[in-house]
């Protein structure tokens, strides 16, 4: 049977990433944070770098800021793993794999594995040469999860998140059981009651995908009220976390 080991970091050292940083060396997992505000003037830029079908995908977004986060995300995610790829943005190819999930078409390369995601302001984007999975969410104490709650926690979690800061405790264990599932390849909302969150290590159901794979999943504060969580597989540990300039 499989396990997962879950850990806060309580110190995130975010910097600058320097051109000898677009290499993934060993068990090593990159993790980006992007600023949708200060990066607005390189929505050009990032559109023109889209395939036909990404436009596509993008102009339908009825809002505004909708467009801009897809097209920051997607012109973030093309200009990054070019970096890695030795590759101009445009010609960074996806496919679709199992549960819809994205991947990289390397031509024989070795494949690097990747998993973005966003929330409010934020875009995170993990990369590795495992499998990984990615969330971040802003903590938003107005949002009524009580209704929701027994659907997707167990009893100990529940306890865990009514105590002392429950808005709080509620998104650091969402995002936690969001990046491992997105790890696993799950699917987002599938089996994510038994899908373990609380600090330590625990065993994984046979419901899970993978179930027998060792995992590591580890949050962290992003910035001003939001939390984020990066799964990887056990091992593949080296979280470096990075700011970039385009």
């Amino acid at each position: 049977m499989g396990k997962v080991h879950i850990q806060f970091l309580d110190i995130v050292n975010w910097r600058s990433a320097l051109p000898a940083d677009f290499v993934l060396n060993g068990n090593e997992v990159h993790v980006y944070r992007i600023n949708i505000s200060n990066n607005l003037h390189l929505l050009d830029a990032f559109l023109a770098t889209l395939m036909p079908a990404e436009k596509e995908r993008g102009g339908r977004y009825f809002q505004l800021k909708d467009r801009q986060r897809f097209i920051l995300s997607r012109g973030a995610q093309r200009d990054i793993l070019g970096r890695y790829l030795n590759q101009p943005a445009a010609e960074v190819a996806f496919a679709l794999g199992g549960n819809k999930k994205p991947f990289l078409v390397t031509d024989g390369k070795p494949a690097i594995q990747y998993n973005i995601t966003h929330a409010g302001d934020w875009i995170l984007l993990a990369l590795s040469n495992e499998a990984v999975g990615a969330d971040v969410e802003f903590v938003d104490n107005e949002f009524q999860f009580n209704d929701i709650l027994e659907e997707h926690f167990s009893k100990a979690e529940i306890a865990f998140i009514g105590q002392g800061t429950p808005a709080e405790n509620f998104y650091l264990l969402w995002t936690r059981k969001e990046a491992l599932v997105k790890a696993t390849g799950q699917g987002l909302g599938e089996h994510l009651k038994v899908t373990p969150s609380l600090n330590g290590t625990h065993p994984l159901s046979p419901q899970l995908l993978c179930p027998d794979k060792a995992w590591e999943v580890s949050s962290f504060n992003l910035q001003g009220g939001y939390t984020g969580s990066i799964a990887s597989v056990y091992g593949a540990s080296r979280l470096m976390f990075f700011d970039i300039n385009f």
